[in-house]
């Protein structure tokens, strides 16, 4: 109901999904399928560590089945709506595990991954860290009430997949979620209720604490393989520090928003797009937000669950949850950290000031609100205590009106007839036929594959124009090197003064760009450019939704990717290398016009002396002098990162300590309270 058009094939468009996911999934895919695994992004400007930036999530075991097997949208697909299945599939689990019944336990499931996911789904990480986020209260639920080490290692093993995921911002969350859990975890009393069962309990407890955190750093390790990459990356990165560039309170969840748990049509029907109604900043957080990171409606009947199982205490009684106002606080907690207030004031303390989006909090509170609907809705069927088939219709029908009411709201109650009702899900557009499908029909692509890789191309679209098989500027990246933010690299093509324009040209030239694709067309009287055509690309124009022509340029006495005295052959790049053939006679500079990034290496041989880091950003080698017509040419330069061999160490180490979890045996008691076993 929800996705059907991905069912059938179809895709997605909006948001982040072609500007920053789609070219690192095509850039996963086309490697993968030829057999390379991918450490190093080429296309992306002047290049990112893959592991690093993290979102690529090239190591990710789902990924590296799915875009090794399925073309690039069918993959995209079965890993997102796979995800939604295996984190409905947990809330219920969980559910299970807190006290829930399976009627209480799927109600909980719907509210949370029908209302916190949707309008989300043109964020990835939304969707992949949000199902491992109830895999891991899961386990580690199961472990604190059994004491069964299947749980403490499946809890390390989901956390590790979390991170390998690339969506850290999310595993962190569930870090603090785990914090309030361990009070919340329903137990059972003592057969015999003494003082020393009671002091022996408390010491299984514990004990059983120690040995989930030993699983969550053995959940670390296994990811150490990316998390050390990315270590590396952020002190290059334009998350050194707060700034005008990085604001950590950024996609915060306004005080004010927050009515639209009883009010949605307030925000989803207005006449005022809600990105407007949202505005500047809220109350002590100036920060911009949007409707994807500020959204948070459950559904009005979960709603009314939730409040009247607190406030009416012949039913609040009858809940079956332990500690009913430990999950109204907690729903309390989360959202206080969601309007970004105490992000605010908590910048510098580690973790906090690393990601933006705090409105993403509002993930535990979607979870405790659920729990607390479901408890409701199962102390109200006690209450009334029908049938086993009463039960069943009831449950049915509150789901079904439920899950009509969160349709309705991710759809932000647009039901006016067009080709594209129901299809709207906050910046996300369902497509039949996405564009995507057209890639290796574009024009563009093939002219930039005729040309080779000595090539560099200016265009609008963020990374989009990536896809092209070509490098491209300005770039879009979550996590990246610093020098991707700064102004130097954004060129105003609409100036007219001749100093501006010398300054813009001797940029351009200097980063290598060769080729100008722009919406406007160019003065060639003004600027040094030669017009190739104007081009309605079959991918680029449905990609970026436009129906005019794009306006080709090529830049003239460009030095291009690669460059040395007396000019150079070929240039040949892929995913972990860069190989360059040079003249026969030719000696002196070669400079490679990507970023010197630490593990890059160039090749000792007959042709090459050294590299090194030149013009402060980029990479040189030195050409001897050739002593035969015959000795090689060729400069190849490989990326071999130390941090990710030391990431692969800890990753080892981290595996081993989960394989050595799982065969341990069970020494912290039995059950101190399991109330289902699910």
């Amino acid at each position: 109901m929800f996705w059907w058009p991905l069912w059938q094939g179809g895709g997605l468009i909006g948001g982040d999904l072609y500007p920053y996911y789609f070219p690192q999934k095509v850039f996963l895919a086309e490697s993968l399928q030829s057999g390379v695994l991918p450490l190093w992004n080429p296309w992306v400007g002047f290049g990112y560590p893959v592991l690093g930036e993290s979102q690529t999530a090239a190591l990710y075991p789902p990924n590296l089945l799915l875009y090794s097997m399925w073309p690039v949208n069918d993959a995209y697909n079965l890993s997102q709506l796979g995800h939604y299945i295996l984190a409905f599939i947990g809330a219920v689990l969980l559910g299970r595990r807190l006290g829930l019944s399976l009627a209480g336990a799927l109600l909980a499931a719907t509210v949370f991954v029908y209302g916190w996911f949707p309008a989300r789904i043109c964020l990835e990480w939304a969707i992949i860290g949000g199902a491992w986020f109830v895999w891991i209260l899961w386990g580690a639920t199961g472990y604190l009430q059994t004491g069964r080490q299947r749980y403490l290692m499946l809890t390390g093993l989901f956390l590790g997949l979390d991170l390998l995921a690339g969506h850290y911002n999310l595993a962190f969350i569930t870090l603090l979620t785990l914090v309030p859990l361990a009070l919340l975890v329903p137990r059972l009393p003592s057969v015999e209720a003494t003082p020393e069962s009671a002091a022996n309990g408390r010491k299984v407890q514990r004990l059983r604490l120690g040995g989930l955190g030993v699983a969550l750093i053995a959940g670390f390790l296994v990811a150490g393989v990316q998390l050390v990459p990315t270590w590396e990356l952020k002190s290059v990165s334009q998350r050194q520090q707060v700034n005008e560039v990085f604001a950590p309170t950024y996609g915060h969840l306004p005080v004010t928003a927050l009515s639209q748990l009883w009010n949605p049509w307030a925000w989803y029907a207005a006449e005022q797009p809600m990105d407007q109604m949202l505005g500047g900043g809220g109350w002590a957080v100036p920060a911009l937000t949007n409707q994807a990171e500020a959204q948070f409606y459950l559904g009005l009947i979960p709603l009314a669950l939730a409040v009247l199982g607190l406030a009416l205490p012949r039913l609040r009684r009858d809940l079956k949850i332990a500690h009913p106002f430990g999950w109204l606080a907690l729903t309390v907690i989360a959202l206080f950290f969601a309007t970004g207030w105490p992000i605010a004031w908590m910048s510098s303390v580690p973790g906090f000031g690393f990601f933006r989006g705090p409105g993403r909090y509002s993930m535990t509170a979607a979870l405790a609100i659920a729990v607390l609907a479901g408890a409701s809705f199962d102390a109200l069927l006690r209450r009334f205590q029908m049938t086993s088939r009463g039960t069943a219709f009831v449950t049915s029908l509150v789901i079904a009106v439920t899950a009509a009411d969160l349709w309705a709201a991710s759809r932000q109650y647009q039901f006016q007839s067009g080709p594209f009702f129901g299809r709207q899900v906050f910046y996300a557009t369902l497509l039949n036929d996405p564009p995507i499908n057209h890639l290796h029909e574009s024009e563009l692509r093939k002219y930039f594959l005729e040309q080779g890789d000595n090539t560099r191309l200016y265009a609008p679209g963020q990374n989009i124009p990536s896809l092209l098989h070509v490098s491209a500027l300005p770039v879009y990246l979550g996590l990246g090197p610093e020098i991707y933010e700064s102004k130097e690299i954004r060129v105003d093509f609409t100036q007219t003064d001749p100093a501006a324009i010398a300054d813009a040209v001797a940029r351009l030239r200097r980063f290598g760009v060769t080729h100008l694709l722009l919406e406007q067309p160019l003065d060639i009287s003004l600027w040094p450019v030669k017009s190739i055509g104007a081009i309605i690309d079959p991918f680029l124009n449905r990609a970026l939704a436009r129906s005019e022509p794009y306006y080709f340029y090529q830049v003239q006495d460009s030095p291009g990717r690669v460059s040395a005295n007396g000019g150079i052959q070929s240039v040949k790049v892929e995913a972990n290398s860069v190989q360059v053939e040079a003249g026969k006679n030719q000696s002196g500079t070669v400079t490679l016009r990507d970023l010197a990034y630490p593990g890059w290496k160039l090749n000792p041989s007959a042709a090459a002396t050294g590299s090194e880091p030149c013009d402060e950003l980029f990479r040189c080698g030195e050409l001897k002098n050739a002593e035969s017509t015959k000795d090689s040419r060729t400069l190849t330069w490989t990326y071999r990162p130390a941090s990710v061999f030391w990431g692969s160490v800890l990753s080892l180490i981290g595996t081993l300590l989960l394989i050595a979890i799982a065969w341990k045996p069970r020494t912290h008691g039995g059950a101190t309270g399991s109330v289902s076993k699910t």
